[in-house]
């Protein structure tokens, strides 16, 4: 496992990326959510090396160890992927995108026809309307959106509060964590009391703030406007994973969104909510469908 790489893309950039798993297994890039970073699931080295799995992940611009890019758009991930699937000798992969990292996942799946041999959206949303997060969104993650599309400096100063309670008071952030799950649902509330959890969500969120808060704000108010493709233009396979209770990505988005995907396969997971990664059952079938049996 190898989670401190680097590599410089063709406009400069560095991209900050994480290899688990099976090196010499199938390859799926896996997109974090907003915020997240590489080290997503930086515990999953067993599940990954029992399923033969090649899992890359990465830092999107202006989180972890990867530089800012005020001026992108959400269709430019699908170049920094496909730079980096050079970079490490792979021409074809799966790509699945938890949460905030859906819309990166469909944007590879539209921008790399080619190379992208299936795409996973996990808890994750449709294109906001009018830039609108949906009503049936926890007020949460609501206001964060409507503060990222209205009052950016707001939301930056929010997050900055945060990074200074990760860096300088992380049992306080546990604890916050631990308590602050009101707007979740029975399912969610559960896994945020397992063991650990709130110490894994430290160390993913410290990361992912480790350069600073302009990541996560520009990521956030880019998640508010178009996505700039027609998802009705997807020709490979898309996977769609989703607990019917979620109350941080609302079902019933999704269920819009899949409904204009030519090619896509729905798993509606009845009574559980946005973290369905943290239920190995679950995780383990999720990577097994990114698998194909065609040949790479």
């Amino acid at each position: 496992m190898n989670i401190d790489n680097t590599f410089t893309l063709k406009d400069g950039r560095k991209l900050g990326y994480a290899e688990h798993g099976d090196l010499a297994g199938f390859p799926v890039f896996g997109l974090h959510g907003t915020p997240g970073s590489r080290v997503w699931f930086t515990e999953e080295d067993e599940t990954l090396q029992k399923l033969n799995i090649r899992f890359i992940t990465t830092d999107r611009p202006g989180y972890g160890i990867s530089d800012f890019y005020p001026d992108r758009k959400i269709i430019d991930y699908a170049q920094d992927i496909a730079q980096l699937a050079d970079h490490l000798s792979i021409d074809k992969f799966s790509v699945m995108g938890v949460s905030g990292g859906g819309i990166f996942a469909a944007t590879c799946a539209h921008e790399l026809p080619t190379r992208v041999i299936k795409a996973g959206l996990i808890s994750t949303t449709d294109e906001f309307e009018k830039g609108r997060p949906p009503k049936e969104m926890s007020r949460e993650n609501r206001t964060a959106f409507n503060l990222a599309r209205r009052l950016p400096w707001l939301l930056k100063f929010v997050f900055w509060q945060q990074k200074k309670v990760l860096d300088r008071h992380p049992d306080k952030y546990i604890a916050g964590v631990r308590k602050n799950i009101g707007h979740l649902c029975p399912s969610d509330q559960a896994v945020m009391k397992q063991e650990g959890i709130a110490e894994t969500m430290l160390e993913h969120m410290r990361e992912a703030l480790r350069p600073g808060v302009e990541g996560i704000v520009s990521e956030a108010k880019l998640a508010t406007g178009k996505w700039g493709f027609d998802v009705a233009n997807i020709q490979v396979p898309v996977e769609v994973w989703h607990g019917t209770a979620d109350t941080m990505a609302p079902v019933s988005a999704i269920e819009q969104l899949a409904t204009k995907i030519p090619h896509c396969e729905t798993h509606f997971i009845k009574d559980k909510g946005h973290f369905l990664t943290e239920d190995i059952a679950l995780w383990e079938a999720i990577l097994s469908s990114m698998k194909a049996s065609q040949a790479i």
